[in-house]
């Protein structure tokens, strides 16, 4: 398999253009809403951040804020408010217990909030498939080794006497991982109780362990250098969701076998069943970011807000901020937001037991 490593500076306006020629624009047609109503002229749109400032999600969410503005409307001001707590749940529950159905407010989704709900927690009040999708962004990241392993190909893994993998839990963002070790059936252990996927990185450093897993913009900004210095190997990307629900090459990495390119080379036929379908929402829950409305917010200001991410995406000058702040992801509106989120929202149980049961098995950890 052919891997190959990209530098932030690959985020250009050269990127987005053959982003756009490989179709990082489409479901603009099919998608389209009708022109602005004016709904938030002169108002303030708040963006509900159920974490505190700095983290990944609320990152993304000041980005939407600094830029949607312009296309909301005249005057439009658009505000990040952050209510952390409990992974996100606690501000989760604020949207849906609280927060009135004027348009005024959307919630922004990340991970954090995403696999209680997945899972069933009690403390979960809101439910995703009741709301509006207005806008929504797939990343994923790299799977990575340590080059003292002395591997070049992942299939030579299985050929590894230990594999010792870092992760802060089994519900944070790096459980996408243990989901693809899942699905490939690779043999390995995990260390928990890291604080943020920042130490994991420096315990393979250190030789702690051998095995990891970084975002997009991490992988890029931290573990590449380690790469062009010879200590780090890349093994495969976690793919992205598209526009069709399918699981396609991350657009930050296309010369990288995604997961499921990896699964097919080693067992000669594509993933399929109930492991590949809980892999699919573990993925969906822990790559995408969103917004969403309330049902039954006015109208009026749904069509607003997707119309602006419409137009902004058809933008060259937005689209190549865009790329330079966020890697070469589609900005996907409505109902292709929905459809990359279908793999999570509509999750067999079948699916929730095996991951449940795995998860016991590999990890003695309870989801």
């Amino acid at each position: 398999m052919n891997k190959t490593t990209r530098n932030a500076s690959c985020f250009t306006r050269r990127a987005l253009t053959l982003a756009v020629a490989a179709g990082l624009s489409s479901g603009v047609v099919a998608n389209s809403h009708a022109e602005l109503t004016g709904f938030y002229d002169g108002e303030t749109l708040e963006i509900l951040t159920p974490w505190t400032p700095g983290g990944g999600a609320d990152t993304w969410g000041r980005y939407v804020s600094a830029t949607i503005g312009p296309y909301l409307g005249e005057d439009v001001s658009v505000q990040v408010i952050n209510r952390p707590g409990a992974g996100g749940v606690q501000g989760s529950n604020e949207f849906q217990l609280r927060t009135a159905s004027d348009g005024m407010t959307v919630l922004l989704q990340s991970a954090g909030q995403v696999f209680p709900f997945m899972y069933g927690s009690d403390a979960v009040r809101y439910d995703f498939r009741d709301y509006e999708p207005i806008v929504a962004m797939a990343q994923s990241g790299v799977v990575y080794a340590s080059a003292d392993l002395g591997i070049e190909d992942p299939l030579e893994l299985w050929e590894v006497d230990e594999l010792i993998y870092g992760e802060v839990s089994p519900q944070a963002i790096g459980s996408m991982a243990l989901a693809a070790f899942a699905l490939l059936d690779l043999p390995h252990d995990a260390i928990f109780g890291y604080q943020s996927r920042g130490p994991t990185r420096l315990a393979l450093e250190q030789g702690e362990t051998n095995l990891d897993f970084q975002t997009t913009s991490a992988y890029t900004s931290n573990v590449e250098p380690l790469v062009e210095e010879g200590t780090a190997v890349p093994l495969f990307s976690l793919g992205v969701i598209d526009t069709d629900g399918e699981l396609v090459r991350d657009p930050a990495f296309p010369d990288m076998p995604t997961v499921a390119e990896v699964y097919e080379e080693r067992h000669g036929e594509a993933p399929s069943g109930v492991a590949w379908d809980a892999y699919r929402a573990v993925l969906s829950a822990g790559s995408i970011k969103m917004l969403w409305a309330k049902a039954d917010a006015p109208k009026d200001s749904i069509n607003d807000l997707r119309y602006a991410f419409e137009q902004a995406r058809e933008d060259e000058d937005f689209m190549a901020d865009s790329v330079e702040a966020n890697g070469p992801y589609e900005w996907l509106v409505g109902d292709d937001a929905y459809t990359a989120m279908s793999a999570t929202l509509d999750v067999s149980e079948e699916a929730l037991n095996y991951l449940r049961k795995t998860f016991k098995e590999r990890y003695d950890a309870d989801l």
